[in-house]
């Protein structure tokens, strides 16, 4: 994936120097939120089902970079809602502008990621279903704000169901992988029978991408992730780990959990201990099988894709392979 990433970094730092006209301290606030792309999902998924066409990706560059600030955008504002003052290991946008600033530049990014797709879709008239694209990703993008309020209304709800969390996920991060996924295959016209896999494939992906980073977030290294172990927790995120120990807990370390969630930033010794009643249950192992019946999903999707797609069967499998290992993987 490292390939696609570094592609779309030259393209959007080419194309800030067209933009010299614009506000600089906002243009440089904007492009330090470039790494935080994490394994390069979204670009690198649009890329391979574009590719399977058989044209290359430069063809799809601008496009692809668009989604990148689409996503990127996300991120920024995320960070409004959950108050969180950290992004990569860095103070993010939120800590150093207050929340009305990193809201009007988490907007403009959105609205030059979608100039970018539209300026790419203009440009090469060869790519098909323009419209249909500008729609999806519209659509997309209503679509996580609306998980983004249920994300809220969870918010240190001891009741929280895992049905509830799962249908959450498939409105945020799953979507737009699957948006990601699916639109590389319209842009040279994919039968609608291989859209209709990929659609299924990219919404398997994304619930098994967002139940690792779930994983991550209580067992990861700080260092290596970015962000600090057990954010989510701090601020009473009801993700699947929680939910799991909350379901398999006895009563009286339930109740001592409960309250816990219930506490918005949470010190650091109750973390701590929120996190070792975690880790006396078995909701990382839970975790990780859900992680990889989901990647099981996905093979068993890509599995149906024509013979003549191998390369993107291939990769697609490697990607899959990927995220149920948990490694962290940058290619």
């Amino acid at each position: 994936m490292s390939s696609t990433g570094n592609s779309v970094e030259t393209f959007l730092s080419k194309f800030w120097l067209r933009r010299a006209s614009c506000d600089s301290e906002v243009m440089s606030l904007v492009r330090s939120t470039l790494p935080d792309v994490g394994l390069r999902l979204r670009p690198h998924l649009l890329r391979v089902a574009f590719e399977a066409g058989g044209d290359g990706f430069e063809e799809i560059l601008p496009v692809a970079a668009g989604v990148e600030l689409l996503q990127l955008s996300t991120l920024v504002i995320d960070d409004i809602l959950d108050e969180s003052d950290l992004r990569n290991n860095k103070p993010s946008i939120f800590a150093r502008r207050g929340a009305k600033e990193t809201l009007s530049i988490g907007s403009i990014m959105f609205a030059i990621g979608f100039s970018l797709i539209a300026e790419g879709l203009n440009e090469n008239t060869r790519l098909k279903n323009p419209l249909g694209i500008v729609d999806l990703f519209a659509r997309t993008h209503a679509r996580i704000y609306d998980g983004q309020i249920l994300d809220m209304r969870l918010e240190g709800d001891p009741v929280a169901s895992e049905n509830q969390y799962l249908g959450m996920i498939t409105r945020t991060t799953a979507c737009f992988v699957q948006a990601s996924l699916v639109s590389g295959a319209m842009l040279w016209d994919a039968p609608p029978g291989i859209i209709r896999n990929l659609e299924k494939i990219g919404a398997a992906l994304g619930m098994a991408c967002q139940i690792r980073d779930d994983v991550i977030d209580v067992v990861g290294d700080s260092i290596c992730t970015g962000k600090p172990v057990g954010g989510d927790m701090r601020r009473g995120k009801m993700r699947l780990p929680v939910i799991r120990a909350l379901s398999v807990l006895p009563p009286e370390k339930r109740t001592l959990l409960e309250s816990l969630l219930r506490q918005k930033g949470l010190p650091d010794q109750q973390l701590e201990d929120a996190l070792a009643l975690l880790a006396g249950t078995d909701c990382i192992d839970y975790c990780i099988r859900k992680t990889k019946e989901y990647c099981g999903q996905v093979n068993r999707h890509v599995s149906l894709l024509p013979d003549d797609l191998g390369t993107l069967k291939m990769q697609l499998g490697t990607i899959s392979d990927l995220i149920s290992s948990f490694e962290n993987g940058d290619d």
